[in-house]
């Protein structure tokens, strides 16, 4: 009878020490937070969304305050310049998401009222099968005609390059992140504009290699 006692109990305590161990297990499983989309933060020291915004948001106004706009708009009036951003060159050690950054660079220039955005060539196939098709519908009284009046080119086209220099010793790493823009004017080939903006990140017990 004493030995039967004894079973249960250690067979109870196995039990108890089971369910002890998965609920600490469950504790420690994967935690997700929403947090603001515009919050700075960096898990690896790498180049990230908070970088692309920040960059955007210094060069786009300082290309759209300089000599360039005031002298379009005095040759064309009220006319607002149309601009296309042709590429965004990666030339950092790491893989940089050129889209988002381009997509940054598109809003602040939308944003600003004071020009007009052209698509790029990444879209263009799409537009233009969009606007075969409408030209089909007009033709048989399905949709209006105005797809035929034309569409604009661009004024001004807007090139760039993200460049990296890497100083790291073990697990710390300072890494300096200069991007160049330039803005050229389609009819005469003309560089109109050049920023720059700059970048460090010190990076301290990263097991990351940039």
């Amino acid at each position: 009878m004493v030995c039967s006692n004894l079973f249960r109990r250690l067979a109870l305590a196995a039990v108890v020490c089971t369910l002890a161990v998965a609920v600490l297990a469950g504790c420690g499983g994967t935690k997700v937070e929403n947090v603001d989309p515009r919050t700075e933060g960096y898990i690896t020291g790498r180049w990230n969304d908070s970088d692309a915004r920040a960059v955007a948001e210094d060069l786009v106004p300082e290309c759209l305050g300089s000599a360039w706009l005031p002298e379009f708009r005095g040759q064309h009036g009220d006319e607002r310049p149309r601009i296309l951003i042709a590429d965004i060159e990666n030339n950092t050690s790491e893989h940089i998401s050129t889209d988002v950054f381009m997509n940054e660079l598109q809003r602040v220039i939308i944003n600003s009222g004071v020009v007009r955005f052209v698509a790029d060539e990444a879209v263009r196939e799409d537009l233009m099968s969009e606007v075969e098709w409408q030209r089909g519908m007009a033709e048989g009284g399905g949709v209006s005609d105005d797809v035929d009046h034309g569409v604009s080119g661009a004024d001004f086209m807007m090139l760039g390059v993200v460049n990296s220099i890497v100083d790291q010793q073990g697990q710390s790493a300072i890494v300096y992140y200069k991007v160049d823009l330039s803005l050229t004017d389609l009819r005469n080939w003309e560089k109109v504009w050049i920023g720059t903006a700059e970048r460090k990140h010190l990076v301290e017990g990263s097991k990351v290699r940039f």
